[in-house]
Parts: structure tokens; C-alpha cells; sequence
């Protein structure tokens, strides 16, 4: 859909000049009212009109710089794109500059998404929280997306575009597949800026993200003095500084007093028979594949509904026990059982060989085994199998390779690849990789 139609641009663009005249011309006519005067009526009164106004302009803006784009306005000028053109020349951020364009070029693509925004049922700020739901793969209709939006705030236009990503999977991709490209994005990178402090910047699930900050959380809970001067994002950061102390410290227990997570999910929504999400106590989506892969861990608490009317709370009967995690530390060695990971037991999970709910596997030490987070994600990516029991393991890999898991217990003539004996956790070892690959 063109911004201006070609039937109509002979029209609009003689009123463009005097358009803008007439917008600066009530710029300083609005400048030139005394504030001071108006009742708290009539400042409300402004506030909202004056609101509309900016958002229409926004609009505009975004027009603007979708059709200046294709016009090649930046080109020549050494600026790689319209967003960076507009940073340097109208001397804002680039990152605002570069939202408009991306809304600029929605609209240009989704006539829905432009009779929206132009007619004001969609905030411009709320329709950016739909640009990544209109940039995804999926198989839903936009449309239904957009009228279910009409009057919402940001912050509910970007859940409803969450809500809509998790029901409308692309066609042909299951839910452990579509998990399993958004866990592939994720990453954690420290830049060190050369001036005595290192830059942190990273990309998780949204349920592993708040895994970590509700671990931060609990020891943020311990510093309750209300003269403290930190902001609590430099709390956070003492907070992981503390945890990784905590750890090298050999004081973390690990695996078996995980953060305990609350979920609300329909129970034919976990089941697969209907689509759908679930919520976390904070309000985040969380989609019924991770909710299913939690229902694999420890320290997991959930709430299953049949409509309004919860029918279980807690999970015991399929979690393993404090004395069987400790069973089968000493059956199967300190280390997650996968080769080449030395990751200690203590922080490991405990994981059904034959799944809890897919096989209707047992919670018998012969079909359980401890497994480091990363591996016990791995087990669950898409194409990945395990074989036998905790006596004869193997897992077969997405690439068809299947590599044996022998029990890593010191003394065992091939003890699954484990470290020298006197290596610590947290030496140089090849624990993170994948199982198969070379170190």
C-alpha cells in the first residue's frame, strides 16, 4: 500500500509546504499560551488533545520516512540508512529514528496496520509493540491481530502479540521446534571497554530470563537497608557478583534448590489439545512447550485449571527425591552425565530417560538421570533421543550421531569422560559443549 496514492499525489503535494507552515504556525501559537491560567480542566483537556496530536504526527513522521526511503534521501550523504540520515540531520536518537522506520514500513506493507494507526485506533506506541509480531513467522491472520488491539495500551498490544506468536506457530513447526529457535538466540557477551569496566549484554527465553532475575531477587531480599544508596539495576549487578562468589565458593547448592517459577497453564493446553499459553506469576506468556519442559525439573511449582476451576497444585508424585538425587550422584559420579561436561552434580537436574508425560516414564533410579541446564535443554531440542536405561545410555544428536553416556562414577573403566581427579569446577574443561563435538 503507497503512502500517497498516485491518483491523489497531484493533490497533496502542492499542500505539503503550507502544511508544514500551518503546523509550525500553531507550534508557536500553543507556545504563546500562558499555562499558568487554566483550570486543572482545562489542562486535562490539552494534555489528552494535545496527545492526539503528537500521535497523529507520529503517524506522519513514519509516512515520512518509509517514503523518503524509497526515494533515496540519505543516499550520497555517507549515512547507511533513512534512520541514521534522520539521527545525525535532526539531531535525535537513532534508536527512535529507527522505530519510526520500522513503523513507517509496517504500515507501508499492512494496510490494516495503516488504517489503524491513521485513524487512531492504534497508538503509534502501540503498534511499535507489534512490530516484531508482524515481522515473525506465523500462520495467522494480521488482521484479527489489529482489531484486537483497537484502543490498547502499549504494554497490552505487545502481550496480545505474544499471546498471538504462541497460537499461530508457522504451519508445519511444533512447539518443541519453535523453542528451540528461540533458545538459539540466545547469548551472553562481555565487551571490556578498556577503562577499567566491562560491558554485559545478553538474549534468554523470557521463562529463563526471569528465572534469573527472580534468583537475583531473593538475594536482593537480604540487603534491607532503606538507606541504601544503589539503584536496584546496581543491586542486580552485586546480585550475580554475589551468586558467582557464592559459587566459587563451592556455597550454592545448585540443581536442587532451583527458583521456584508459578505457572498457570489449561490442562488441554498442556496436553497439546488445544492451542494456547500459560502465565507466570509475573504476567509473562509462557508458552505450553517450555511449561511441559518444566514439568521435567525440580523445585517447579504449577497450577493446572480445567476452565476456572484449578484441579492440582505441585507435582510430587513425578520428582525425583532428595534421597534418589543423592543415589544417583553415587551411582552415577559428580558430574552431569553427559561426556565431556563437568558440570558438578550438585547443580544438576534430574531428568526422566523416558519421559514423564510422552512415555509415561517412571521415577525409578533406573530411568533417571542427573543433567547439567544446558544438556537438559539439548536432551529436549527437536530430534534428540536417548536409549536404553541408566545402565546402558546413549543419546542420539539431531545430526543422527548417537554418542554412549556412561556412568562418569570414579573407578569405572571408562567413567564417561570425566575430568582428571584433581580438576575443580571451573577449570579449563570441555563441560559446555555438545556431546559429539570435538574439544
Amino acid at each position: 500500500m503507497k503512502m500517497f496514492p498516485a491518483e491523489h499525489t497531484s493533490d497533496i503535494v502542492p499542500q505539503f509546504g503550507p502544511a508544514l507552515q500551518l503546523l509550525t504556525q500553531g507550534l508557536e501559537a500553543l507556545r504563546a499560551v500562558d499555562t499558568t491560567l487554566l483550570t486543572s480542566t482545562q489542562l486535562g483537556h490539552g494534555l489528552l488533545t494535545l496527545q492526539k496530536v503528537i500521535d497523529g504526527l507520529n503517524t506522519e513522521h513514519a509516512k515520512l520516512m518509509t517514503e523518503a526511503d524509497k526515494a533515496g534521501t540519505h543516499a550520497g550523504s555517507g549515512h547507511k540508512n533513512m534512520a541514521s540520515w534522520l539521527a545525525a540531520n535532526g539531531k535525535t536518537s537513532y534508536v527512535k529514528a529507527q522505530q519510526q522506520q520500522k513503523l513507517g514500513d509496517a504500515m507501508n506493507a499492512s494496510p490494516e496496520l495503516h488504517d489503524a494507526v491513521t485513524r487512531g485506533d492504534l497508538s503509534p506506541d502501540a503498534a511499535g509493540q507489534l512490530l516484531p509480531t508482524l515481522g515473525s513467522d506465523h500462520s495467522g491472520k494480521i488482521g484479527d491481530l489489529i482489531d484486537a488491539c483497537k484502543g490498547a495500551t502499549p504494554a497490552e498490544a505487545r502481550a496480545a502479540g505474544e499471546k498471538f506468536q504462541e497460537i499461530n506457530k508457522p504451519a508445519g513447526e511444533s512447539d518443541n521446534e519453535r523453542e528451540a529457535k528461540k533458545r538459539a538466540k540466545r547469548f551472553l557477551r562481555f565487551d571490556d571497554q578498556g577503562n577499567g569496566l566491562t560491558a554485559a549484554s545478553g538474549m534468554f527465553t523470557t521463562p529463563d530470563a526471569r528465572t534469573i532475575q527472580d534468583a537475583l531477587a531473593a538475594i536482593i531480599h537480604l540487603w534491607n537497608d532503606p538507606d541504601d544508596p544503589r539503584t536496584y539495576q546496581q543491586k542486580q549487578a552485586d546480585a550475580l557478583l554475589e551468586l558467582a562468589h557464592a559459587y566459587s565458593a563451592g556455597q550454592v547448592l545448585g540443581g536442587r534448590n532451583a527458583p521456584t517459577v508459578f505457572v498457570t497453564i489449561d490442562i488441554e493446553v498442556l496436553e497439546g489439545r488445544k492451542p494456547g499459553v500459560a502465565f507466570n506469576d509475573k504476567g509473562d506468556i509462557v508458552p505450553a512447550e517450555v511449561v511441559r519442559q518444566m514439568c521435567t525439573n525440580a523445585n517447579i511449582a504449577r497450577l493446572l485449571t480445567w476452565g476456572n476451576v484449578p484441579i492440582d497444585m505441585g507435582r510430587e508424585a513425578r520428582l525425583a527425591t532428595n534421597p534418589q538425587w543423592k543415589a544417583l550422584i553415587v551411582r552415577d559420579g559428580p558430574y552431569c552425565r553427559v561426556p565431556g561436561c563437568c558440570m558438578p552434580a550438585k547443580w544438576c537436574e534430574v531428568d526422566h530417560i523416558q519421559e514423564w508425560a510422552a512415555q509415561q516414564g517412571l521415577t525409578d533410579l533406573k530411568w533417571l538421570i542427573l543433567l547439567c541446564v544446558y544438556h537438559h535443554h539439548l536432551r529436549h531440542d527437536p530430534g534428540v533421543q536417548l536409549h536404553g536405561d541408566a545402565s546402558n545410555l546413549s543419546i542420539t544428536l539431531p545430526n543422527g550421531v548417537t554418542v554412549p553416556m556412561p556412568s562418569k562414577r570414579p573407578g569405572e573403566p571408562n567413567p564417561g569422560n570425566a575430568p582428571p581427579g584433581d580438576a575443580q569446577p571451573g577449570d579449563a574443561q570441555p563441560g559446555r559443549q555438545r556431546p559429539g563435538q570435538a574439544a
